[in-house]
């Protein structure tokens, strides 16, 4: 496929996919309003490159792409690693994926380690208890 007719209307789908999530998830997280990603969704890439919703979207798209290579990391996982403030930042407070995003300023490399951060957490809430959840199923049957 060339880039150069690329329709964000593709990016914008792959990341539906990939996050198995709808539209509105990823209006979401890109931080615009869906009327506003609907209005830009048959454009070239190319046009919207540049601007706040094009930067964000391939800021987005980087991490997802990046992320995904991780065959232990689901996709609702990577939703919320994206969500999850887990990353200190030189003033003690705690930057998410997303914020990261809309800020504008930090580059996709940089995405990555506060997403790795997240990550960290996960893992480190698991290994602390690996046991089922309190209000699973299993706790249930086990109490019936």
């Amino acid at each position: 496929m060339e880039t150069q007719n690329i329709l964000t209307r593709t990016i914008i789908d792959e990341l539906m996919d990939s996050l198995k999530c709808k539209k509105k998830m990823v209006a979401s997280l890109l931080g615009v309003t869906p009327t506003t990603l609907s209005m830009n969704i048959e454009k070239p890439f190319s046009e919207v490159k540049t601007n706040k919703l094009g930067k964000r979207l391939l800021s987005l798209l980087y991490v997802v792409e990046a992320l995904s290579k991780d065959q232990t990391l689901s996709p609702e996982v990577i939703l919320h690693v994206l969500t999850i403030p887990r990353y200190k930042m030189a003033d003690e407070t705690m930057l998410d994926v997303v914020s990261a995003i809309h800020l504008g300023s930090i580059q996709n490399e940089f995405l990555i380690e506060i997403a790795e951060a997240a990550i960290k957490s996960l893992r480190e809430k698991y290994q602390k208890d690996k046991t089922p959840s309190k209000k699973g199923l299993y706790s249930q049957a086990m109490s019936a």
